[in-house]
């Protein structure tokens, strides 16, 4: 199974000695600019001379919303589609007709906005206003180009690095909630005991979800002598949901604890569990509005 890429900075940006120099432990273990830089992105600049409407057609064959415009090694500006409407709204048809051409004939030089420059050892939050108002950043120079970031960009960083956290939420509440369906404060007390005494002493068992441990419902639930109020709500097979849940602890523990980094296998299973719960729970609504009826 392929791994999901690696939260570790985009080194393919750092080639250059000075940058490479700025890569210290703090540029590592906290979230630059350089962390969002696509790893397989290819930078395309065009020439200031392009007609407005080639650039145009690059944009559309590549999916892009704007493109550099280099001369010289140096960037003087960026073409998008919005600075071409703008240029394109704010010419007369006197003016068009008489240069003789349409819009599409403008030179993209005649279409460009300024976007503003980032290095790759900032902080991902000193380029927020910027992304917003431009939608975009330039990575690097005006000499020196290493890369552009879109909102996207961001937003596909920022799901690979919150998604497991969010799914892992999602999981413990939804698994609290299937448990408060299928036991009473009572019952939930009388399963805790038989379950967890071993592990904290009669006494110390903890008597409410939100003191109990991941760890401790999949206790409680695999249980033999707890198993039967459990079992109408997550299914009939005591081993199997046994199994499901010790893996989700271990990843869990993984995923809080930042033991190692999660692979593209361990983000899809607890994509698959998130969905199986959230399955469980919809059957598990469905049944308490209905009264129990199929």
């Amino acid at each position: 199974m392929t791994p999901l890429p690696s939260p570790r900075p985009n080194l393919r940006v750092l080639d250059d000695a000075n940058l490479s120099r700025e890569l210290d432990l703090v540029t590592e273990l906290f979230h630059r600019i350089n962390r969002i830089i696509p790893e397989n992105q290819k930078l395309l600049t065009i020439p200031p001379e392009m007609p407005a409407r080639e650039a145009i057609a690059i944009l559309r064959q590549r999916g892009y919303s704007q493109l550099p415009v280099v001369i010289g090694g140096e960037v003087l500006g960026v073409f998008s589609f919005r600075s071409f409407a703008q240029k394109a709204a704010d010419a007369s048809w006197q003016e068009l007709s008489q240069e003789k051409c349409a819009p599409g004939d403008i030179a993209v030089e005649e279409c460009l906005e300024r976007f503003e420059f980032a290095r790759v050892t900032d902080e991902m939050r000193q380029v927020f206003d910027a992304m917003d108002h431009d939608g975009g950043v330039l990575i690097g120079s005006p000499e020196q180009l290493h890369g552009i970031l879109t909102p996207m960009d961001f937003l596909r960083y920022l799901y690979k690095v919150a998604s497991p956290f969010v799914m892992i939420s999602e999981i413990e509440l939804t698994l609290r909630a299937l448990i408060r369906l299928a036991v009473n404060q009572e019952e939930l007390t009388e399963c805790a005991q038989r379950a967890l005494a071993q592990l904290y002493g009669v006494e110390k068992v903890p008597n409410t979800l939100e003191a109990m441990t991941f760890d401790n419902y999949k206790a409680i639930i695999s249980h033999g002598l707890n198993w039967s109020k459990f079992e109408p709500i997550l299914g009939s097979n005591r081993m199997r949901i046994t199994a499901k849940l010790k893996q989700l602890c271990e990843l869990r523990n993984d995923l809080f604890h930042f033991k190692r980094e999660f692979t593209m296998q361990d983000h899809e299973t607890i994509t698959d569990h998130r969905d199986w719960l959230l399955l469980r729970a919809r059957q598990a609504e469905l049944r308490h509005r209905t009264g129990g009826q199929p």
